[in-house]
């Protein structure tokens, strides 16, 4: 199920880079992307511990995987920050948008294909 979850994020966020020209829209998806993403972090926590399995269970590809996932969510939250930036009128945080855009969907595609080699 929390695989399903994921590919569904995964989803949005195709359909928010497929709506990157139309703002409001992508807004809509990226938003719904991190909260649905930042949602089911707190829900894995919650069920399984994971801090503690980390902590206990060092192994490199698990630790690889949270390092990525925190990433991911650092990375969320520095996309909202300038996209914000930008619908207030200050276009020039625009290219720093589209690079750390390309390196979150990058750091998400890794977080997506390492969830499957650890569980």
């Amino acid at each position: 199920m929390l695989h399903l979850i994921s590919t569904l994020v995964l989803l949005l966020i195709i359909g928010g880079v497929y709506y990157r020209r139309r703002p409001h829209i992508h807004l809509r998806f990226m938003l719904a992307a991190f909260a649905i993403d930042f949602s089911l972090v707190l829900y894995i926590e919650a069920t399984r511990h994971a801090v503690e399995k980390v902590v206990v269970h060092a192994g490199l590809l698990l630790w690889f995987h949270v390092v990525v996932s925190v990433a991911v969510l650092v990375a969320y939250l520095a996309q909202i920050q300038l996209g914000r930036r930008i619908l207030g009128g200050f276009v020039a945080s625009r290219s720093l948008h589209i690079r750390l855009g390309m390196t979150f969907c990058t750091l998400r595609l890794l977080n997506y294909i390492t969830s499957y080699m650890v569980t």
